[in-house]
């Protein structure tokens, strides 16, 4: 415990999205200590957590044996318990991945036997005829079909999981972003801070930090902005997704069901030049910081990422692109009834050796800090799992 005062904590974390949020509460809930929440912002849910197309994942898309397909599945199950208890929209509809010819057949394929040696339950394939049963306007000969996935309020839900952290007695302090650590002295703009031990959740911003406290050497958070339509008129009752490529982090353009009513497309996976430039701009200084890392020209020297960037750069700066991307899965929808949506931007890790990470990634440092180095999609879905995990680690250690 560290000694008493207004300003001091046994567990200080950094970052109030959903994965900060969900760790203060599993502190909190166990009785570990006195616990507060720094977040930047005035409201929680402004990024990441706030700016995404509302999905609990199944858990379909990851690799067995990862950490994160086993916090996908169990996270999965976690947040939909939650919000039933708590009140939060949610709709269990279903995950649609459809093929329209053999090699993406072999793809659903590839994901079945992966989800189901993650644990996922009730998969199945199922064909053209009950494909448009279940969705008329989805055009497929053959789709996966996963009974877990839901579809959420991802804002209520952020605010839920830390209204419930509050409840347990965390303390969340906004407009306090942080700029300096020294030991255990935490700089931010609202007031300073003396911590036992320091959890990094700061999403776009976790390598900075880390970097405050000699951690996440050799990694670098590459922004991918992801951008959506909505679609007006379109019928779609749960979501549908195109066979993905398995090389990628990334599901592709899909159609999700938004408990507001509102059908989405998207997102893309463009690079973005600013941690928070959802508006497309460039942002000199961090776009200066990203091009001059040795991460970031290994991963440009790739030819497979160069292909991908460039599809996604037509879709992002192209509507007609976009509309041709949509009627891969509904080849009726008219550029009429598309309108922009918000964006998100994905904190993508990418290590020394220019690779995207695709699991999650934790460096807890014996000095007394933790790191949240990668902690992507499904992030929103693993989250109250995955904090359960990273407290298991941290209340453990001496």
């Amino acid at each position: 415990m560290v000694a008493g005062g207004e300003n001091n904590y046994d567990y200080l974390i950094i970052g109030g999205g959903i994965v900060g949020s969900s760790i203060a509460r599993e502190l909190a809930a166990r009785g570990a200590g006195s616990v507060a929440v720094l977040d930047k912002e005035p409201r929680l849910g402004l990024h990441a957590s706030g700016r995404n197309s509302g999905v609990l994942h199944s858990g379909i898309n990851q690799k067995p044996g990862s950490l994160k397909a086993r916090m996908a599945v169990e996270g999965n199950r976690f947040a939909r318990e939650f919000c039933k208890e708590h009140n939060v929209r949610m709709q269990e509809c279903g995950t649609l991945v459809v093929s329209r010819n053999e090699r993406e057949l072999a793809v659903l394929n590839t994901l079945l036997e992966m989800g189901k040696a993650a644990g996922v339950e009730g998969l199945r394939i199922i064909g053209r005829d009950e494909l448009s049963e279940r969705e008329p306007s989805a055009v497929g000969d053959n789709a996966l079909l996963s009974p877990n996935g839901a579809i959420v309020d991802s804002e209520a839900f952020v605010r839920a999981v830390a209204g419930d952290a509050q409840a347990k007695g965390a303390r969340f302090v906004m407009n306090a972003e942080v700029t300096a650590i020294r030991e255990r002295t935490v700089i931010s703009k609202a007031e300073n801070f003396e911590a036992g031990h320091v959890i990094n959740c700061a999403g776009l911003y976790s390598d900075r930090i880390a970097a405050m406290m000699g951690a996440g050497k050799g990694c670098r958070i590459i922004p991918f902005r992801g951008e959506y339509m909505e679609i007006t008129g379109l019928p779609v009752n749960s979501m549908i997704y195109q066979a993905p490529d398995l090389r990628y982090p990334f599901l592709g353009v899909h159609f999700t069901r938004t408990v507001d009513g509102r059908v989405l497309a998207g997102p893309t996976a463009m690079l973005s030049f600013g941690r928070e430039a959802y508006d497309k701009r460039i942002v000199p200084g961090e776009s200066i910081g990203m091009i001059a890392s040795v991460n970031f020209w290994r991963l440009v020297l790739s030819g497979e990422f160069l292909r991908l960037v460039w599809h996604n750069g037509k879709i992002s700066f192209s509507d007609r692109a976009f509309l041709a991307e949509i009627r891969t899965l509904a080849p009726d929808v008219e550029m009429s009834r598309l309108k922009p949506y918000r964006s998100g931007i994905r904190a993508q890790m990418v290590d020394r050796r220019g690779r995207m990470v695709n699991d999650m990634v934790v460096e807890y440092l014996p000095a007394g800090s933790t790191h949240i180095l990668n902690a992507v999609s499904p992030g929103m879905t693993a989250a109250l799992a995955f904090a359960a995990h990273v407290v298991d680690r941290i209340v453990a250690s001496p």
